[in-house]
């Protein structure tokens, strides 16, 4: 008899938002999306809330020092290279290992990352004709397509809430223009 999975709940800190439950998969997606912040809260299986980077499993075991703000994490590999991708982080900035104080640039973690990653698929290389199944690719998994909605939907949450922000600052300089041309000046 197998047990069944654990379920996960995340709690966004910054919101108070519930997500799930879900899967350890879906919940590792998150996480290396960026979705899941250091200060976040995880529920396993209805128990009590724990801060994200005590799950182990979610590896948030980096830390980075941004050029011109204070330290970020712990946080996980994919996050950074989120950052990297969507220019929050520009290459140079520092990543260190929480527990083993390796310390790398960001652009040589993502080599380094990459390298490691490379050495473990070449060692769990098998025969093509011993190999089991195609496996479904990640891509195409319910818990990478749950994540990538998940994202998405963040995305337009974000971008509604900038678009309400543009609309009253709008509102604020048409009044403020007003108020200028009632007393004569000019802008």
């Amino acid at each position: 008899m197998t047990t069944p999975a654990s379920l996960y709940r995340l709690q966004k800190q910054q919101t108070g938002r519930i997500l799930g439950p879900m899967d350890l998969d879906h919940l590792k997606a998150l996480g290396n999306q960026s979705l899941i912040a250091p200060d976040d809260l995880i529920q396993v299986d209805e128990g009590p809330w724990i801060k994200a980077p005590e799950v182990g499993a979610l590896e948030m075991i980096w830390w980075v020092e941004p050029l011109d703000g204070p330290r970020y994490g712990p946080t996980t590999a994919g996050t950074i290279a989120e950052f990297l991708q969507s220019g929050q982080l520009g290459g140079s900035e520092l990543v260190t290992h929480s527990r083993t104080k390796e310390t790398y640039t960001v652009t040589e973690f993502l080599e380094e990352i990459s390298r490691r990653r490379a050495a473990r698929l070449k060692s769990r290389t098998i025969k093509l004709e011993e190999a089991p199944e195609p496996t479904e690719a990640t891509a195409d998994s319910p818990a990478f397509d749950a994540a990538l909605r998940l994202r998405i939907k963040q995305l337009e949450t974000d971008l509604a809430h900038a678009v309400q922000q543009l609309d009253q600052q709008s509102h604020e300089l048409a009044r403020l223009r007003g108020l200028l041309g009632k007393s004569g000046l000019s802008v």
